[in-house]
């Protein structure tokens, strides 16, 4: 224990690699506009990696680098700045502990490659073996991509065009592929005959910075007569307030009068589309006809259409609930709750609905619940809303009104690039993505999750429309251009005219193409890491 708190000259030169890469990385990420510096965050950890002779040691600088630095981009998560859910709070510490390990994963398969081909060739392998790891982290309900090296380029417009081809990741790739160049001059400066190919890779390195400025996308120009007009409110409730008044049906619907009369005060009559946040509606509103009806009246007085997070509700019969549906308190009725948006149209009778399929891990669902059933109740959040149901529906919206297909998702599904992509391959001609950030307080969390939508934009070439509930509600072209970005915690009206799209780009077609061609080469290289240590055991 006392050698691990010697600082000797190595050690302290391995803690300035560790904090510096932790430090460079998680300023670069938004709120943060300094997403250059991700192009030379990795270098300090590379050399770092170089520097130590053993996995363990490793692993233990591995994981204090991605601790800080998973410190520094999402401190947000558990609500520490408003302290007002214990629960919330321990889930955000976990993540802390959680998030780390994940990091760790690719940076110890690199090591292990090193190790085995102790020459500059095997950096190589590292951008491959990192792009496999975020592509893998975007699936199951442990997934959280939240920190893919490509959202760092978010305000760098210019240079990002090119994910309509290859997505997040390709954007990823072409960050770390800088960072393993700078890092071989790096090693060959320590040579004075090998600085003429250090001079050769820093005019490469330059020549492949800029080679996305010449990427010139073909974006149909937009007519004047063919677009949508949205409506975002932005009704700013703080969400404690809003579940705590939801205890009687009565404070529910009083909540749905309040919307209605916020739409009313704000809409024009050129307005097609009025949105609200998640969760606004903490009703089963299609299962009470009369205030369904009544809301129905209120699209065909105002004559606008009503997107509208609410609360889906399922109810099972005797014996066939899943293990992790609910129980009706009082009762022995089993059912599950869904966050869902429901889309109300003036003159027409149906309602749509659409369910969230991709849920907050322990925030919204606990991961794998229906194989560790006893995890449930201790880690249910008391506010009530951590056992989410899980949808399989994948609905399009159809507003017959303008003859249009649009996708409307709930929160944290925004941050999957091919789960959006699928549904605009699907027909989807513009996107509204509807969240309620204000759990996090006044934070970075809010801020990286509107300017993450700007890469959904780009990557389908559709306009984005956000809604919500406290900040930051906004609008984004297809070429990932922001537009009436809100203030967070101010109730307020946002309104433009977006325009649908039909054709697809190419990432919208393939989807993760290129995240999976990296991963195969990531494979091809470990597996053949482990052949040849096997080669070298047995034959000296």
């Amino acid at each position: 224990m006392k050698q691990f708190f010697t600082f000797d000259k190595e050690k302290r030169f391995l803690v300035s690699l560790m904090t510096a890469t932790a430090v460079i990385l998680g300023f670069s990420f938004p709120p943060f506009s300094f997403g250059i510096t991700a192009f030379f965050g990795f270098v300090p950890f590379l050399i770092m990696a170089d520097r130590i002779g053993s996995y363990g040691r490793f692993f233990r600088y591995s994981y204090a680098t991605f601790f800080f630095f998973s410190l520094i981009s999402l401190y947000w998560v558990g609500g520490f700045t408003h302290g007002k859910d214990p629960f919330l709070m321990i889930a955000g510490a976990a993540l802390f502990l959680w998030e780390p390990l994940v990091l760790s994963i690719p940076a110890m398969v690199y090591y292990f490659v090193r190790r085995q081909f102790r020459n500059n060739l095997s950096h190589v392998a590292f951008p491959f073996i990192w792009i496999t790891m975020e592509w893998l982290y975007a699936y199951g309900e442990l997934a959280f991509p939240w920190l893919h090296i490509g959202n760092t380029q978010t305000y760098q417009l210019d240079k990002i065009q090119f994910a309509d081809i290859t997505g997040v990741y390709g954007i990823s790739l072409w960050v770390l592929v800088i960072n393993v160049l700078v890092y071989s001059i790096i090693l060959l400066m320590q040579s004075d005959r090998k600085r003429s190919k250090a001079i050769m890779i820093a005019v490469g390195i330059a020549i492949l910075y800029v080679l996305p400025d010449f990427y010139a996308p073909q974006v149909p120009s937009e007519g004047p007569s063919d677009g949508v007009t949205i409506g975002i409110v932005q009704p700013n409730i703080d969400p404690w307030d809003k579940w705590e008044g939801a205890d009687t049906f009565e404070g529910r619907w009083a909540q749905v009068e309040r919307y209605l009369s916020l739409i009313s005060s704000h809409i024009d009559e050129s307005v097609d589309i009025v949105v609200l946040p998640e969760s606004a509606i903490l009703l089963n509103l299609p299962q009470f006809r009369d205030h369904m009806e009544r809301v129905m009246t209120a699209a065909d007085t105002m004559q606008v259409s009503i997107l509208s997070g609410y609360v889906r509700v399922k109810y099972y019969a005797d014996g066939t609930a899943p293990v992790t549906s609910n129980t009706l308190r009082g009762s022995t009725v089993r059912y599950d709750s869904y966050n869902s948006i429901l889309f109300v149209q003036p003159g027409i009778d149906t309602v749509q609905s659409y369910s969230k399929m991709r849920l907050v891990p322990f925030a919204e669902r606990i991961p794998y619940a229906e194989q560790i059933p006893a995890l449930i109740e201790p880690l249910r959040w008391g506010v009530g809303i951590s056992n989410w149901g899980l949808a399989k529906d994948s609905t399009l919206f159809q507003a017959h009104s303008d003859s249009v297909k649009f996708l409307a998702m709930v929160c944290y599904e925004s941050i999957f690039p091919e789960f959006v992509a699928e549904f605009v391959k699907k027909g989807a001609e513009f996107l509204v993505f509807t969240t309620n950030d204000s759990w996090w307080g006044n934070t970075s969390g809010a801020r990286q999750h509107n300017q993450y939508a700007v890469l959904r934009a780009i990557e389908n070439r559709r306009w984005v429309a956000r809604c919500a509930n406290g900040g930051i509600s906004s609008f984004i072209d297809p070429h990932g251009t922001m537009y009436d970005a809100t203030d967070m915690y101010t109730e307020t009206y946002i309104q433009r005219t977006i325009h649908p799209r039909t054709e697809l780009t190419y990432y919208s077609r393939h989807g993760d193409w290129l995240a999976r061609i990296c991963a195969s080469i990531a494979l091809g290289i470990l597996l053949f890491s482990i052949s040849y240590t096997i080669y070298r055991k047995y034959n000296g």
